[in-house]
């Protein structure tokens, strides 16, 4: 379960865009903290978010967005401070890594657009996160932090996308593979070279990742062909 959870958002435009992100990569729970938004311009934005935006939850109140959650992460451009005990963050590729398994709440923080949080909303959290980017303007829109971080935690929850097509399994390919080898057959007489080219072929075909209709097609044009050079050798013994 992964809450998200806005403090002091100021941009109507900007949370319109974080509904239809956190819709995009499922994020279960949208809590925004002390609004400063116009809502009404917000759900404009929104688009086909606007029923996912509808349900959020707006309270004036940090401490109850936080309740029931099991791990509280907060995020900020400045990751960094020397002796500093607050600044003291770890990469999302770090927090991705740590979390693998967990199976609790996860409530994730994000801060204002113009002054992130403050040092108390950060000293909330049980761990500090920042996204890294080039020293000379680290300071990420939020609506970009939550997409980069929303997708991290997409892959990480594993969940299926449905607009990846599904590939090709390792029997299939290998079905297409024979196909293939029998194809050789009827080109080349040479044993040696049938094998030096099937190994190009195999590989070829498993660096491909091969979506299960691709290799569909494959398989019949390959086929159609087999069978034509089959007959076409037939005739000419």
């Amino acid at each position: 379960m992964v809450r998200f959870i806005l403090v002091g958002i100021e941009g109507s435009f900007n949370l319109g865009l974080i509904a239809r992100t956190c819709m995009n990569f499922k994020i279960d729970e949208l809590f925004i903290v002390e609004s400063r938004v116009d809502l009404s311009e917000a759900f404009k934005y929104a688009a086909n978010a606007y029923s996912y935006l509808s349900k959020a939850i707006f309270t004036d109140c940090l401490t109850s967005a936080l309740k029931n959650c099991d791990l509280i992460v907060a995020t900020s451009a400045i990751g960094y401070s020397p002796g500093d005990v607050v600044r003291q963050a770890i990469s999302i590729e770090e927090f991705v890594e740590n979390i693998r398994g967990f199976n609790g709440r996860l409530a994730v923080l994000f801060g204002r657009e113009s002054t992130g949080l403050t040092r108390n909303e950060i000293s909330k959290a049980d761990i500090l996160v920042t996204i890294p980017a080039n020293p000379e303007y680290s300071v990420l829109n939020i609506s970009q932090s939550v997409a980069i971080i929303a997708w991290e935690l997409w892959k990480l929850r594993e969940l299926k996308a449905v607009n990846i097509p599904p590939k090709a399994s390792r029997d299939e390919i290998d079905q297409l593979n024979k196909l293939i080898y029998s194809v050789s057959h009827e080109l080349f007489k040479t044993i040696d070279k049938i094998e030096r080219l099937q190994t190009v072929w195999r590989r070829v075909l498993y660096r491909s990742h091969l979506s299960k209709y691709e290799c569909k097609l494959l398989e019949y044009w390959f086929r159609r062909l087999n069978n034509k050079l089959k007959r076409t050798n037939k005739n000419i013994s």
